[in-house]
């Protein structure tokens, strides 16, 4: 397609509910707007060759190309940066800069917006400062950002709005990985050893039984005990051996094991006392951590 047929792509939806791209007739493929996902917004596409015009958001913006490698042009606000994004390569964008994208051929991307309060959250829990920025880069090759970016899709693929822990957690390691590595200053970021004190994980897992059949969230079991919510999730895992969401997980159906013997209530109900969405949901994940269905292990 030559430069002149490429078709111009309308501005970035810029009402609360809908932040991502106006494809004209090419709606998202995948998206998170009902979700409930607090912290992270995530729309996948399949874009033609296109222009997109000027905008600007007030989200962290990334843009990882999970197809095939294409030339991209990218004007952020007196800047151009122009050339080839390779298969897994991501772009940064800080919030509310002018912004504006051409590229040459078809792609596949994950967008992937986070709150600007999750990053300030990260900056005075871990760097005692608000006065960090991230900086814009082009053509990122990093592992981390697309793994996290492939696995919150899958995510909301499989569990929709179900995961909201699982979510928590990779936008929390996500927003602490993007200000130790792509913000205006490196910093070293302490990494504690030994596991959670004994009485802030008691406190952390008693919070957790009480509250299995409602939807947990990984700040708020952190704000329960007192901790960030990216400390908490690296010294519960080196306490307990699992992440919070794989802890919450598994005693899920440890509850529901102990409801489907004493035989008084319907796989559906049990599904929904568990915390689990819908019993598929609680089927799945039960024969995942046991080998066998719910009826079966009845």
């Amino acid at each position: 397609m030559s430069q002149q047929e490429v078709p111009e792509v309308p501005e970035v939806y810029s009402t609360e509910d809908n932040r991502f791209l106006d494809i004209s007739e090419r709606s998202p493929l995948l998206i998170s707007n009902s979700s409930g996902w607090s912290d992270i917004d995530l729309a996948s596409f399949d874009l033609p060759a296109a222009e997109m015009a000027e905008y600007s958001i007030d989200r962290y913006a990334i843009g990882i190309n999970i197809g095939q490698g294409f030339h991209l042009k990218r004007s952020l606000e007196e800047t151009v940066q122009e050339g080839f994004i390779p298969p897994g390569t991501s772009c940064i964008c800080p919030s509310y800069y002018r912004q504006a994208y051409r590229w040459d051929r078809r792609n596949q991307i994950i967008y992937l917006n986070l709150k600007s309060e999750l990053l300030t959250r990260q900056k005075i829990a871990l760097l005692k400062t608000d006065c960090v920025e991230l900086i814009p880069h082009f053509a990122v090759q990093d592992p981390l950002i697309y793994q996290i970016g492939l696995s919150l899709k899958a995510e909301l693929e499989t569990n929709g709005s179900s995961s909201d822990i699982y979510v928590e957690s990779a936008a929390t390691f996500l927003a602490v990985h993007l200000l130790k590595n792509y913000s205006t200053r490196i910093y070293k970021i302490r990494d504690y050893v030994g596991g959670l004190p004994q009485h802030k994980l008691r406190n952390a897992i008693d919070y957790i039984q009480e509250n299995l059949s409602e939807n947990i969230s990984l700040e708020a079991i952190a704000n329960h005990i007192d901790m960030s919510s990216y400390h908490f999730c690296r010294l519960f895992k080196q306490s307990t051996g699992f992440s919070p969401y794989q802890y919450v997980i598994q005693q899920r159906v440890e509850r529901a094991k102990q409801l489907l013997l004493q035989g008084k209530m319907s796989l559906a109900e049990i599904a929904i006392a568990c915390g689990f969405t819908h019993q598929s949901h609680l089927n799945r994940h039960f024969k995942r951590l046991t080998g066998v269905t719910p009826k079966t292990f009845q």
